[in-house]
């Protein structure tokens, strides 16, 4: 009885013991799963509006893949340079995830007025070959117009830069600032002021058109400041052509004007040009 007893109270004891253990034993933790991150497409700087998008503007940037918007462009569903040469409607800050709404690209509605600056127009001519530098002008390239005309009164040919420091928009229906093959167009889109606009609508009818490109290394400081103006309209008069030049200058023969004298000896007689 004695020994029955004890084992009672030992299998007691060891149910009690485990029992308890069992109550107090710690919560086993499970661990969380690992986060899922992937790759967003996001602004390497600032683009202000009205900026031509190219691959130094853009990066790709790891990003959680919680509740991710499906607005966000993610590596390897897309494309990053299908976005080159869009313009940027509303401006991104360095970091942010590009939108595709918030840019607009050749042939969408209201690409052109995307891409002028505010105050600014744009106004179109017709080029040739020879007018247009063989087609070596591209959008985003800055270049003075020049006007060769006859002037009345027998006054002779002139040329004469009417206008300097003009961005070119477009080649014909071409906006793509990325190509490097030369392409002959038959119609240049300059931005303008609207004083310029008038001065194109007028000089357009007076005679031949030609566009001589300037230098985009000498020109730096001038459209550093053309661009970062407070008001581009400011100095309209600035960017207007100051230079001239008469047929005289440009041949020796267009220096006599169709006007003359008539010299008489005696019964003879005979008319001379005068030199201007």
């Amino acid at each position: 009885m004695l020994i029955a007893a004890a084992l009672l109270l030992t299998i007691g004891t060891v149910f009690v013991a485990r029992s308890w253990l069992n109550a107090n034993k710690a919560p086993s933790v499970t661990a969380a799963p690992a986060a899922v991150h992937t790759k967003v497409l996001v602004a390497r700087a600032n683009l202000p509006v009205g900026t031509f998008v190219n691959e130094q503007h853009l990066r790709w940037q790891t990003w959680p893949d919680n509740n991710l918007p499906e607005t966000y462009l993610v590596e390897g569903r897309f494309k990053q340079d299908s976005l080159y040469g869009a313009v940027v409607r509303r401006g991104f800050t360095a970091g942010q995830p590009i939108n595709r709404s918030q840019l607009v690209k050749p042939g969408d509605r209201g690409f052109l007025a995307a891409v002028l600056q505010p105050g600014f127009r744009a106004y179109s001519i017709n080029v040739t070959a020879t007018t247009s530098i063989a087609g070596l002008v591209f959008p985003g390239d800055r270049i003075d117009l020049l006007l060769a005309h006859t002037l009345k009164g027998g006054g002779g040919q002139v040329s004469e830069t009417v206008l300097t420091n003009l961005r070119v928009l477009a080649i014909d229906q071409t906006v793509n600032d990325q190509t490097t093959t030369p392409k002959v167009g038959k119609t240049v889109t300059f931005e303008v002021t609207p004083k310029q606009a008038e001065i194109l609508a007028v000089v357009s009818g007076l005679g031949r058109l030609s566009l001589s490109l300037r230098s985009l290394a000498k020109d730096k400081a001038e459209m550093k400041r053309l661009v970062n103006s407070e008001d581009p309209l400011e100095e309209p008069n600035a960017r207007r052509g100051r230079t001239y030049t008469r047929g005289s200058e440009a041949s020796v023969l267009m220096g006599f004007s169709g006007s003359g004298v008539s010299v008489v000896r005696g019964s003879n007689k005979r008319d001379e040009k005068v030199q201007e």
